[in-house]
């Protein structure tokens, strides 16, 4: 057998990438399989193993790719001397309105992150992407509130949005960005609540100005 070059390996990877997020989006993650996944990547379940040990390994990626791809976004469109804490609550903006945007993404995050290892990994996600965003601030956050930060603002985004997929009365978009993005903040233990609430609503009334078609465009690619 021969032995696979790197180019070869990563151009697998990504179609394998591509047809697992067009499979979850259409079917649901629950209802997708590995079997699933490797018919439809053209390739045998062994091999797929390769790359994925398992499917919470393929949806721990994409979501990573999604926030990366966020993350881009935010930083591309902003003034390079935007304060660290406008900045991270202008990404938790927008990646929320991302989420609801999209029924189908949504539904993804719901279902992922009933997973623990899932929710887990994307909450370290999160956690290494404010600490990297911290290391500019001119405030002295520890790594225990960053980390209290996300994993309290992660259960509280996932309890609320899934009230908001199944259409329960008062819970509308706005409110729950707000509420969000606010207990991240507050949790960081370094600015009081009036200049929380300033941050927010700031970081809101800029996230809404974003072009969120051309945000899902270019998830809908998945250039992996």
């Amino acid at each position: 057998m021969r032995e696979l070059k790197i180019p070869e390996i990563k151009d697998i990877e990504k179609n394998i990438l591509k047809i697992s997020t067009e499979l979850f989006l259409k079917q649901g993650y629950d209802k997708t399989t590995i079997r699933q996944i490797a018919e439809a990547s053209g390739i045998g379940r062994g091999h797929l193993y390769y790359y994925f040990r398992k499917k919470e390994d393929i949806l721990i990626h994409i979501f990573k790719q999604i926030l990366d791809k966020i993350y881009d976004e935010v930083i591309e469109n902003s003034d390079d001397k935007m304060e660290v804490l406008l900045s991270y609550a202008l990404i938790q903006s927008v990646y929320t309105y991302t989420l609801v945007f999209n029924e189908y993404l949504l539904r993804i995050y719901l279902e992922g992150s009933n997973v623990e290892i899932i929710r887990r990994e994307s909450q370290n996600i999160l956690i290494d992407l404010c600490k990297k965003k911290s290391e500019t601030s001119k405030y002295n956050i520890s790594n225990k509130d960053i980390r209290f930060s996300v994993i309290v603002g992660y259960a509280g985004e996932w309890e609320l949005l899934k009230r908001y997929y199944h259409d329960e009365k008062d819970f509308d978009i706005d409110s729950i960005v707000k509420t969000i993005v606010s207990t991240r903040l507050l949790l960081l233990n370094i600015v009081d609540v009036k200049e929380v609430s300033e941050i927010v609503d700031k970081a809101m009334k800029e996230a809404k100005e974003y072009e969120y078609k051309d945000i899902m465009n270019k998830l809908h690619y998945f250039e992996f």
